[in-house]
């Protein structure tokens, strides 16, 4: 049997070479301009570098399940097309969820627990209910439906946070002499029973008036407290109302 040199190894050009010893072990650098196939286990003395040299850091270490990086920065985090983005806690509970659609309802997810304080309430939220998958704000465009005229309209918005819808505006309104003014608009259908709101007659004596949803897209100003009416000449109509949508 010849004896096997390390820096024969090291300089071999060939596109072959097996060996078939229990162990090899070399103490100088081994380069091949070719692939490496180890059957076994591949027992590098200074990891420190071998991880370097192959860009890998602490990872090379790690649990392929359960990777921490300690050191640098992670500028973009991309799934691959068509494949939502998922962030669990350590019990695989779903905490974060980013859709493959951005303009898609339920792009992002915020699961926030069923924690619900030190104070001790009894409440009894599930992960389920307590998700939060929608904020939004925008503008929306009140109407006249009935007994009333609408005239310009200065401002409108909303805001959208999960099922609370909060919106605002400022514009023209003219009573038509009977019944209930109804406007029209609402930036999402709301559920009747659930909500309420104020409407404000800011022209002159800034008197208020009941405020609520008599339909999914439908608002009615209700008498005030006194029985009176809303003017018949355009006055400034300053509104606020938060409902809940389904």
């Amino acid at each position: 049997m010849s004896l096997l040199k390390t820096n024969e190894i090291q300089n071999y050009n060939g596109s072959s070479l097996t060996l078939t010893a229990s162990t090899v072990s070399t103490s100088a650098q081994l380069n091949t301009g070719g692939n490496v196939s180890v059957t076994g286990s591949l027992n590098v003395s200074d990891d420190s570098t071998t991880r370097t040299n192959l860009g890998l850091g602490t990872m090379a270490t790690q649990n392929a399940n359960a990777v921490a990086i300690t050191g640098g920065t992670i500028n973009t985090v991309q799934p691959a097309t068509g494949q939502s983005l998922t962030i669990k806690d350590e019990d695989g509970n779903t905490a974060i969820t980013i859709g493959t659609d951005n303009t898609a309802a339920g792009y992002l997810s915020l699961n926030f627990g069923s924690y619900h304080g030190d104070s001790g309430g009894a409440g009894s939220g599930t992960l389920t209910g307590n998700t939060l998958s929608d904020y939004e704000i925008g503008s929306w465009t009140p109407s006249q439906n009935s007994n009333c005229t609408v005239g310009t309209v200065t401002s409108a918005t909303y805001t959208k946070i999960g099922r609370l819808v909060h919106i605002q505006a400022v514009f023209q309104l003219t009573y038509g002499g009977s019944g209930f003014m109804i406007i029209d608009g609402l930036p999402f259908d709301a559920i009747v029973s659930e909500s309420a709101g104020i409407a404000v007659e800011v022209t002159s004596l800034g008197e208020l008036y009941h405020l609520t949803p008599v339909s999914a897209t439908d608002l009615a100003y209700v008498n005030k407290y006194d029985g009176g009416t809303w003017p018949t000449s355009a006055k400034t109509c300053q509104m606020s109302l938060t409902y809940e949508t389904s």
